[in-house]
C-alpha cells in the first residue's frame, strides 16, 4: 500500500497526527497539510491518491478548499468533521 499517498488537511495537529499515524499503521504513505492553501499545493505538486479534508478549518475552510481542488484535480476527498448535529 504504500503506493497510495493519502494527504491529511487539519489545523489542529493532535488530530491531524492521530489520522497520519493510524493511516502509516495501515501501510499507507501520509502527508499533511495545516490550512487549505497548503492543501491547494500539496495536491497539486504532490499528486496524492486521496485527500482527507477537515471542514473546519480558519481563513480557507475545508468546503471552499474542496471547491478550489475541483477546478483541477479529480481525486478522491473525505470531509472529516467534528459536528455532530444535522444542521450543522
Amino acid at each position: 500500500m504504500m503506493d497510495t499517498r493519502i494527504l491529511v488537511v487539519d489545523d489542529e495537529v493532535l488530530y491531524q497526527h492521530l489520522v497520519k499515524v493510524n493511516l502509516e499503521a495501515e501501510g499507507y504513505e501520509v502527508i499533511t497539510a495545516s490550512n487549505g492553501e497548503e492543501a491547494l499545493e500539496m495536491v497539486a505538486s504532490k499528486h496524492p491518491d486521496l485527500v482527507i479534508l477537515d471542514v473546519m478549518m480558519p481563513r480557507l475552510d475545508g468546503w471552499t478548499t474542496c471547491e478550489r481542488i475541483r477546478q483541477f484535480s479529480s481525486v478522491p476527498i473525505i470531509m472529516l468533521t467534528a459536528k455532530g448535529e444535522e444542521q450543522d
